[in-house]
């Protein structure tokens, strides 16, 4: 599994791709364990078009990489414009037109397969919605 690879999924929208689920299965295990919850490719695959549907104009900057055998470890900065209806904690707030910036940590298990099995992710959720003027 490199980087490079699990990123560009999650860059574009799901749909821009011939056959999302496949291109989802073959970076994740079907079910992959997120923050102890177990998802299946197609809920990743949601999760992906929910990301598209709320955000547009995505840039990502990786700050940092480390990687042991079975662990990969990403820290990242997503920053992106709010065009769309977003699902928070709070509720699903309206677009506003803001560009929002998101710092995020994945820390991946990865089998031997080459597939992620396992994430447990960390997100600056209180800046986003402090940046969308929800708090």
């Amino acid at each position: 599994m490199t980087i490079e690879k699990l990123l560009a999924l999650w860059d574009a929208p799901p749909d821009t791709r011939p056959d999302p689920e496949a291109a989802f299965a073959a970076v994740y295990t079907d079910p992959v364990q997120v923050n102890g919850t177990s998802l299946t490719v197609a809920e990743m695959v949601e999760r992906a078009r929910a990301l598209h549907a709320a955000f547009t104009g995505h840039e990502r900057e990786v700050l940092e990489v480390v990687e042991t055998p079975g662990k990969l470890a990403v820290a990242f900065r997503l920053t992106a414009d709010h065009t769309g209806p977003w699902p928070t904690a709070l509720g699903v707030l309206a677009p506003t037109g803001r560009r929002i910036a998101a710092t995020v940590i994945d820390v991946l298990t990865v089998g031997p397969d080459g597939r992620i099995s396992e994430i447990v992710m960390v997100a600056d959720e209180l800046s986003r919605l402090q940046q969308a003027g929800a708090i």
